[in-house]
């Protein structure tokens, strides 16, 4: 079987899934869709498809979908394909508004069957298999700890830290622990009128602590998580990188790209994609996971801007996703 699949959003994102489609032998890029014609008949030319402005216009052509536009037009194009059963590899975060998830989990209920799955990419991320793998034999946790650092030159606000980025982090606390938080504290730290770094506490539904770290302003990209478990700790790889020696000092690069250390991650996340579509059976993280992970986000932003601890009612989890 050949999976044809369209891309919407042709960004870094969207232009980085697209190639890895074109490589893959079980996989047929149909169309290439944005807004911007210059940029996606670019792509389109170089990887031999069509460009479509409009990525609704040509749902008709393709057996699934990859969903890499902004956030805020996540729900429009996830929701159509919803409606046609068609299987989707959205981006995160599945939307901009709680409200339009928790629609989007109730339609895919109502279908039936499992049709989303969404970019948390870490599960495929190869140092971080590396500790759930760990873990598996070091019994119930205690205590986990990711941390996330940026090097953004222009600010963000808090929102868009923790909707654009801190959203991963509460996914590997929820994937590694296995566990639901169920309340958080927010401390942000203010330079001047921007958010540099900021802190969430949290407390698990297991009776386990996470800490969630995030700098938006650091010297480098980097990503880590150490996880305390009753039968030891485990703690991500360094990634591999040069040691240099120059005038006087050893040291070695970090970088501040946040795209590149995860080229192989995402390909591997596609290849699982479309061997799920092939399969017929759904993997990857849910829709569940991006309703639940959207949650944690408007608790942990209610927090900082209450200055208060805050709650997490995640409610029932539906059958579909059991």
């Amino acid at each position: 079987m050949t999976v044809k699949v369209g891309v919407v959003g042709v960004g870094g994102m969207g232009a980085c899934h697209a190639r890895h489609l074109a490589e893959l032998p079980d996989a047929e890029l149909s169309w290439v869709s944005d807004p911007d014609q210059t940029r996606g008949e670019a792509l389109a030319g170089e990887l031999a498809t069509r460009w479509i402005a409009e990525g609704l216009d040509g749902l008709a052509e393709c057996d699934a979908l990859i969903v890499a536009c902004p956030d805020s037009f996540h729900h429009r194009y996830v929701a159509a394909a919803l409606q046609r059963q068609l299987p989707v590899l959205c981006e995160k975060p599945l939307t901009v508004e709680l409200d339009d998830a928790r629609a989007l989990m109730d339609a895919e209920v109502a279908t039936g069957r499992r049709l989303v799955q969404l970019g948390f990419m870490r599960v495929y991320d190869e140092r971080h298999l590396q500790v759930a793998e760990a873990l598996a034999g070091l019994g119930a946790v205690s205590r986990i700890r990711s941390v996330h650092r940026n090097a953004n030159l222009s600010a963000r606000s808090l929102r868009d830290q923790l909707v654009q980025s801190v959203i991963h982090d509460v996914h590997t606390v929820r994937w590694l622990t296995g566990s639901e938080i169920v309340s958080l504290y927010t401390a942000p730290v203010w330079r001047g009128e921007r958010v540099v770094h900021l802190v969430v506490t949290a407390k698990l539904a297991s009776g386990a602590v996470a800490v969630l770290e995030f700098d938006d302003a650091a010297a480098g990209y980097e990503v880590s998580v150490e996880v305390a478990a009753e039968g030891g700790q485990v703690n991500s790889a360094e990634p591999l990188r040069a040691l240099i020696r120059s005038g006087g000092r050893i040291g070695s690069e970090i970088g501040d790209d946040w795209f590149a250390p995860f080229i192989d991650t995402y390909r591997r996340e596609l290849v699982d994609f479309v061997g799920s579509v092939v399969a017929g059976v759904p993997r990857g993280p849910t829709i569940f996971d991006g309703v639940a992970a959207q949650m944690v986000v408007e608790a942990a932003i209610e927090s900082a801007d209450c200055d208060v601890p805050v709650s997490v009612e995640l409610g029932p989890k539906p059958d579909l996703y059991a």
